[in-house]
């Protein structure tokens, strides 16, 4: 016999999308790759991948990682004023990372210039 807690549960089960979770998805995505651009940092300035000297030469792939590091880090700091703050409203999440991808942009652009020149 089914239990009857089961059989009342809402057969569709969606997610509400919304910008805390893509902001949520693109920290852990660049962090990861963060982690990984610095174990093969680490790897090749010891001489063990050689072959990601010459990757990271490439001023699109430096470019790349500024994107990353930024964004990491503007989202970081955007999820410390979160936790500090009492009571946020749940419109001003949505501002926040908009702040961030703005600044990410700016900072990316503005680092872009010396990697061109």
């Amino acid at each position: 016999m089914p239990r009857r807690d089961l059989v009342t549960y809402p057969k569709k089960v969606s997610y509400r999308k919304h910008t805390g979770m893509v902001a949520w998805l693109l920290h852990r995505i660049t962090g990861v790759i963060i982690g990984l651009y610095l174990i093969f940092h680490i790897l090749a300035k010891s001489g063990v991948a050689g072959w990601f000297t010459s990757l990271t030469a490439n001023p699109v792939a430096r470019i790349l990682v500024l994107v990353l590091f930024a964004y990491h880090a503007f989202n970081g700091f955007r999820i410390v004023l979160i936790d500090f703050s009492s009571g946020a409203e749940e419109g001003m999440f949505s501002k926040q990372f908009m702040v961030v991808i703005f600044l990410t942009v700016i900072v990316s652009v503005l680092g872009a210039i010396p990697i061109f020149s």
